[in-house]
């Protein structure tokens, strides 16, 4: 905790000191991305601060995207700032993702053929019995999980011509799943996108949809694609 500095003699509010202090080893680089911080008891015990004067100090440090909370676990360092171009990102949805300043790494979770459910897939036009493959795959990018994606293929279209094909997307603000919040590593009920992707041959049938979830912890989406 030395990177705390608190004079009690100080006109400056205390819990702006601490905030100050963590602010500071931040950008200098003595506490490193998901660097934990000590908890609320440890700052209080050490410099003789009630525990709402280190709360308020945390809460602004969260509310200035510099810091998040694991429940359970603690605080720590937010990763800097990272901007997602869905021009570039959705363009196809199926194809790899590309990501301003992200390093890409991509995980196939599951590649299989399955017999289509109406009740349990998303609607893509196929009568009950007849064969879809599902994809499901993680990006990864600065240490964490950015995006989790489904695709769903009609097997008697796969593959498709790339040419000729018409998409479709929609992006909405979600609350995100608890299972999906715990594959990005996040507080549960955390906001995020979902954004669905649907393909179309020239005789308007679908041959590819997709289903992605974009974690909206500390990313900004930029919305420029609408302009296609």
């Amino acid at each position: 905790m030395e990177f705390i500095k608190i004079d009690k003699s100080n006109s400056i509010p205390l819990y702006l000191q601490i905030v100050q202090s963590i602010r500071s080893a931040i950008n200098d680089g003595t506490l490193q991305m998901d660097s934990k911080l000590p908890t609320e008891e440890e700052l209080g015990q050490k410099f003789g601060l009630s525990r709402p004067v280190v709360r308020q100090a945390y809460k602004q440090l969260m509310e200035e995207r510099l810091i998040y909370r694991q429940k359970g676990k603690g605080s720590f360092v937010l990763p800097k700032e990272e901007h997602v171009n869905l021009l570039k990102l959705l363009f196809p949805l199926t194809e790899k993702i590309k990501t301003n300043q992200i390093s890409e790494n991509i995980e196939e979770l599951e590649h299989r053929l399955e017999t289509y459910d109406p009740k349990s897939m998303p609607s893509i036009h196929l009568e009950k019995g007849e064969n879809v493959y599902i994809t499901k795959k993680m990006y990864y990018g600065e240490r964490r999980t950015m995006f989790y994606m489904e695709i769903y293929q009609p097997e008697k279209y796969y593959p498709y011509e790339k040419e000729n094909i018409t998409i479709h997307r929609l992006v909405h603000v979600v609350k995100l799943s608890n299972d999906i919040c715990k594959l990005f590593n996040i507080p549960n009920q955390s906001a995020g996108f979902k954004i669905t992707s649907t393909s179309y041959n020239q005789e308007n049938i679908i041959v590819d949809y997709s289903i992605a979830y974009v974690q909206g912890y500390n990313v900004s989406i930029i919305l420029d694609y609408f302009k296609q």
